[in-house]
């Protein structure tokens, strides 16, 4: 079984690049405001990108 890879379209890189930039700066106000580290960070993107998308 073949599996099609996807290619965004432009408007979808600009969605994507405009929520990775939301996301990014939700994470930094995050480290600024508690003790999370970069591994905390990742852990929790992970777990909530399992959670939706799996």
């Amino acid at each position: 079984m073949e599996i099609s890879k996807w290619k965004p379209t432009e408007e979808e890189r600009e969605v994507m690049e405009t929520v990775w930039m939301q996301v990014k700066g939700a994470c930094e106000k995050l480290k600024e405001e508690t003790n999370a580290q970069n591994e905390h960070i990742r852990k929790m993107l992970q777990e909530m990108s399992d959670r939706y998308y799996l």
